[in-house]
């Protein structure tokens, strides 16, 4: 498989260097991956396609299109791009948030912060995404932690709601579901009852959880600081991953 990675940014050092850098670290891996480099957003849209790219490298800030304005047009044609920001301040990487994108690299990055996301892409890519065996009636199904957006109890079972809009109820205690779910650092006991994967929170508003599917749950009141801060934390550890 050869791998297609977009590079999108209006200083032509930068993406020359990232270019360069992309390139070494994939050769090291003994793998055949091409860039495809532009210096704006209008750029890329003139070639883009759905599943032309497995991995794009967006500067947020930028003259005309910004890297948040591109991701939104990318978004609408590829849900499954992995969209890795390039940014000067973590103040701008917030700004990023409703686009949930892969990773962050701030800028100057270090080398091995890249080749982290680069290793992290490829394992997610390559299908090495840690499951969860949901035993639903007389079958087993496997599901895969970045499908689920959340996990309700219901009586003795389980409720998973997940990313393409279906559901699967299994034959799991909530508390079994809890202690394999939350030793990920994605899943959060928001409520009682309740699990969130905080990759697909979409916004927090206050005391109300929104999802990527529409759905939406209350923070539990007696402990509502320190889960936003939680979250908080989750949000900011992602953007120094590497580090």
């Amino acid at each position: 498989m050869e791998w297609r990675i977009a590079i999108v940014d209006d200083l032509k050092m930068d993406r020359e260097r990232l270019e360069k850098d992309v390139a070494r670290w994939y050769a090291k891996q003994e793998l055949e991956a091409e860039t495809y480099v532009y210096d704006s957003g209008e750029a890329m849209l003139r070639e883009f396609s759905k599943d032309l790219f497995q991995i794009a490298f967006l500067d947020i800030r930028m003259d005309d299109m910004t890297g948040i304005e591109l991701a939104e047009q990318l978004r609408k044609e590829d849900t499954n791009l992995l969209i890795c920001f390039l940014t000067t301040s973590r103040e701008y990487a917030f700004d990023a948030f409703p686009i949930h994108p892969f990773d962050y690299l701030i800028k100057p990055y270090k080398e091995e912060q890249l080749n982290h996301v680069l290793a992290e892409a490829l394992r997610v890519l390559s299908g090495s995404e840690p499951e969860i065996a949901v035993k639903a009636g007389k079958a087993e199904v496997q599901v895969t932690y970045s499908q689920i957006v959340s996990v309700i109890s219901q009586g003795h079972a389980v409720l998973f709601r997940l990313t393409d809009g279906s559901s699967v109820r299994g034959m799991l205690t909530f508390g079994e579901t809890e202690q394999i779910l939350t030793a990920d650092e994605r899943f959060l006991l928001c409520n009682r009852g309740i699990l969130v994967n905080m990759d697909h929170v979409s916004s927090l508003n206050g005391e109300i959880f929104r999802m990527d599917d529409g759905s939406s749950y209350p923070l539990r009141t007696k402990n509502r600081p320190e889960l936003i801060r939680q979250f908080s934390q989750y949000q900011i550890t992602r953007m120094r991953r590497g580090r």
